[in-house]
Order: C-alpha cells, then sequence, then structure tokens
C-alpha cells in the first residue's frame, strides 16, 4: 500500500510540473495590455489683433528761403521748380531736402499702422485765402495731396477736390487731404505728399512761419 502511494505522489508530482510548466508558457505569450474607453478633449487658440491708426512725418519741413518781392505779388509753391527769383524752387523730386539746397519739397506722410486713415490738414493761423494773419492782408496759403508711391495711395487722389490740379485752401478748421490713405507696404501705396502754394502781397515783409497740424483717424 506504501508502495503505491509513493508511486501514486510521483506521478502526480510528473503532472504537476507539466501544468506549472504550462502555465508558465501560458503567461509568457499573453500580448500587450490595451486600455479602452480613453476620453478625448480638444482646446481653441485664439487671437485678436486690433486696428492702430498711426502715420509718420517723413519730412515735415517747408523752407522756401529768402527773397525780395521786387514790388510785386509773388506765388511760391513746392510742386515744379517755377518759383521766382531767389525763393528755393519747388519739385516732385522725393529728397529729404527742406529748402536749404537745390529745391523745397513738401511734406510727406506715411500710414505706419494697420487700418486706411484719414488725413487731415489745419493751420495754427487762418492761412487761407481773403486775408491771413500769418502773411497779410491780400495773401493766402494753400496745400494740395498727392501720392508720393502710386496713384492708389490715397483713394481721393485726383478726384473731389482733392489731388492733382486742386490748390485747397489752409485753414484753422481741418480739411480733408485724404479720405483714405492706404497703410499696405506691398504694394508700396501708404505714403501721401502735402505741397504747399503761398501767395505773397507785395507789401509783405519779414520772416514768416506757419504751424501745420496733420491729424489721421480710422478710415476703415
Amino acid at each position: 500500500m506504501a508502495e503505491i502511494s509513493n508511486n501514486l505522489l510521483a506521478g502526480l508530482l510528473v503532472v504537476a510540473i507539466v501544468i506549472s510548466a504550462s502555465s508558465v508558457l501560458i503567461i509568457s505569450n499573453i500580448g500587450p495590455i490595451t486600455v479602452t474607453g480613453r476620453a478625448l478633449e480638444f482646446g481653441t487658440a485664439n487671437v485678436t489683433i486690433s486696428g492702430l491708426a498711426a502715420i509718420e512725418m517723413i519730412r515735415n519741413v517747408t523752407n522756401f528761403g529768402t527773397s525780395t518781392l521786387g514790388g510785386a505779388e509773388r506765388i511760391i509753391h513746392t510742386q515744379d521748380a517755377d518759383n521766382w527769383n531767389t525763393f528755393y524752387n519747388g519739385s516732385e523730386g522725393n529728397g529729404t531736402d527742406y529748402g536749404s539746397g537745390t529745391h523745397v519739397y513738401p511734406f510727406v506722410v506715411e500710414n505706419i499702422g494697420n487700418v486706411n486713415v484719414s488725413i487731415n490738414i489745419s493751420t495754427d493761423n487762418e492761412a487761407g485765402s481773403g486775408g491771413s494773419p500769418w502773411i497779410g492782408a491780400g495773401a493766402g496759403a494753400y496745400f494740395k495731396a498727392k501720392s508720393n508711391d502710386s496713384v492708389g495711395a490715397c483713394s481721393a487722389d485726383y478726384a473731389g477736390g482733392y489731388g492733382e490740379g486742386s490748390w485747397i485752401s489752409l485753414n484753422v478748421s481741418e480739411t480733408a487731404a485724404c479720405s483714405d490713405l492706404n497703410y499696405l507696404d506691398t504694394p508700396d501705396t501708404d505714403e501721401l505728399r502735402l505741397h504747399f502754394r503761398i501767395q505773397i502781397p507785395s507789401d509783405a515783409v519779414g520772416t514768416k512761419g506757419e504751424v501745420v497740424t496733420i491729424g489721421a483717424l480710422d478710415s476703415s
């Protein structure tokens, strides 16, 4: 009986080892664990760019120089080279000379913001036609707005009282020089010239100066 029991125990031990070996094999062949039911969340990134109306005066001095009137009314201006006597001649050129050399140039205004702007011009004295405390009775002062880059710089250039061929009186109250000056650098259409024309009566004398204010408002 003891011998049978020992043989039985030996057999059971072999079966146990086989089962254990199989169990190890089965466990070692289990693939990677996969997690299911994962939740996904989404977010949104926003950016807001504000419009800025800003201008820069690339050239803000116009100096016609010194000359005698010769007993007659004289008209001088910045647009072209037909001014009288030794007053500096005007020029359509885009130089930086304020009037200390060959030519006197107009103001140049650049739109450096990121919106189109309306450009307005005013003076600290009534300088228009019909008498001016700036220069004297019978005097007159005028401006003209023109593109400095291309015809497309200002929507009102060359038409409707602005631009080529139209001299407009300078006044204390603001006067529109350009209703919609472009802000784009490419194509380069963001610069405006402001030419000046002065009518000087024959009895005027002395140094005359006028403060000109250029204003810009968002027109987009």
